[in-house]
């Protein structure tokens, strides 16, 4: 099964090494998913800072930023904000939802965008920490009693499915590239499929493949040589979308697309290859930049402009932009890109990180930031499962996931959303055990109670510790009389309500 891995790789330019050892592949799978997180880490402090911001001295910590620091997030506006403390090394909704993406994918390596739509993401908003907008409202909007993950159209408070190209689909799609690196085929499908549920811009989807075929690439090859990996990325790209139409989801998801838009026929493949077109652009002018200071190539990518620092493509093209220019110095790369105030500075991180942890490993890894990663045993384990996928060594031994019964998974969220506020809240106190649906069973080992600035409102934080690894805080914001708002409940009751048995 390893040979056959390693033919695989023969779409790669002819110069090209590729790694033979499983010890080695190991050990960059391990590096990439840490590094991932531990990028995450870094840059999410500095998120949303402003160059002009940090002039003025409005930062809780000194700038640049060089190692993990502890800061207040504010959660919500005035009126229903509260302060969420976060901790050196914690990470933010991109590690979060790349641990759910992984849990969502079975042991043959195909990815299950029904898990992950219908179960994972809705559980996600109880949990979630930084989370973008386009995906907490497709999240939501797959519990009505007519969801479905393949027309995930929503639309309203300025947000469009078919116009949201942010990279929130790429930051989550780590585990695809490293479970289906054997399968440059699988890995374009599942990343658009992961992409799908969320997102439905060209600019989602090309970058979410051009992250998966990058780590692909720097995770196989023996050593990564920029005119060989560019040159791989550009090819792969070029035909992608006339492979992807064999697919029938995709082409019936490319058709509704249209018809959504009132678009005509042949306007998705339009916008598509002009996308494309654009990031081969991007992609082309990495050399031309290497050696100018890193703005200056992030300004002609959108990276640092506020209406595009978000778009997938441009945030996958800054990271390998800095990923090619630090070569071998993986702790100068992830300090550069998570001080370049105003850009997307946490994901951009989280990019380069896993691409330094797939071509040089564990020994990428800078000392001082590998202790105190949040859930770091946890993320090794989900590393070694999708190594464990991709070389086929899982075999009959490992336990297969049931089929997913989607009336099932609404009964589960059910369930859930009222113990977490009718009973673990009140009724369980620190150091209580508790269930959760994906996550399965944790220990309660805070409860924080804040006063929020809406006359009759607190928010309610538990954080908790899974008995996999994982920790995370769960939040809420309920009213004296015991409502609690944003609940999926009342949502998930009416659609088992129109769901059949």
């Amino acid at each position: 099964m390893v040979r056959r891995e390693i033919q695989s790789t023969l779409d790669f330019p002819e110069e090209t090494q590729v790694v033979s050892t499983i010890r080695e592949r190991v050990d960059r799978y391990e590096a990439a998913f840490l590094l991932s997180a531990i990028g995450d880490a870094l840059g999410w402090p500095t998120e949303f800072l402003t160059v002009d911001k940090s002039h003025k001295n409005k930062t809780q910590f000194d700038l640049p930023i060089k190692d993990y620091v502890s800061w207040t997030k504010r959660v919500g506006g005035h009126w229903w904000g509260y302060a969420d403390e976060i901790e050196p090394g914690q990470y933010s909704d991109d590690t979060q939802l790349s641990l759910a993406i992984a849990r969502c994918i079975g042991d043959t390596g195909a990815f299950e965008p029904a898990r992950f739509a219908y179960y994972e993401l809705p559980l996600w908003l109880n949990y979630q920490r930084g989370g973008g907008r386009s995906v907490k409202a497709a999240a939501r909007g797959l519990v009505g009693p007519k969801s479905d993950w393949l027309k995930n159209f929503y639309k309203g408070n300025e947000l469009d499915y078919r116009t949201t190209g942010a990279n929130g689909a790429a930051m989550r799609n780590l585990p695809i590239a490293l479970a289906s690196a054997g399968s440059e085929t699988q890995v374009i499908t599942d990343s658009v499929l992961n992409t799908l549920i969320t997102h439905g811009h060209p600019r989602a989807l090309v970058g979410s493949v051009l992250f998966g075929l990058a780590v692909r690439y720097a995770v196989l090859a023996k050593e990564v040589e920029r005119a060989a990996m560019l040159e791989y990325l550009d090819s792969s790209l070029a035909g992608m979308w006339q492979d992807l139409t064999e697919n029938p989801r995709i082409r019936e998801w490319s058709g509704e697309w249209e018809r959504r838009g009132n678009s005509p026929p042949g306007a998705f493949e339009s916008l598509f290859g002009r996308t494309i077109t654009e990031t081969s652009d991007f992609l082309g002018q990495i050399q031309k930049y290497i050696d100018r200071e890193p703005k200056e190539y992030y300004s002609i990518v959108g990276a640092l402009d506020p209406r595009t620092k978000g778009s997938a493509i441009s945030t996958v093209c800054a990271a390998l932009y800095v990923f090619f220019r630090h070569n071998e110095d993986s702790d100068e790369a992830l300090v550069t890109s998570a001080n370049l105030l105003g850009s997307d500075t946490d994901t951009i991180s989280s990019f380069v990180g896993a691409l330094f942890g797939s071509q040089q490993g564990l020994s990428a890894i800078p000392p001082r930031f590998e202790k105190q990663i949040q859930d770091r045993e946890y993320i090794v384990k989900v590393a070694r499962r999708l190594h464990a996928i991709s070389s086929a060594t899982l075999g009959n031994k490992a336990s297969q996931k049931s089929q997913l019964k989607r009336r099932d998974t609404y009964v589960s969220i059910l369930a859930w959303e009222i113990g977490l506020h009718e009973m673990f809240w009140d009724a369980i106190q620190e150091g209580g055990v508790i269930v959760h649906p994906t996550l399965g069973r944790g220990r309660i080992t805070r409860k924080i109670v804040e006063r929020i600035n809406r006359e009759g409102y607190d928010a309610k934080l538990m954080h908790v510790l899974f008995d996999s690894g994982q920790s995370c805080v769960f939040h809420s914001r309920v009213k004296t009389n015991g409502d609690v708002l944003d609940s999926l409940a009342q949502e998930v009751a009416t659609t088992l309500r129109q769901t059949p048995n």
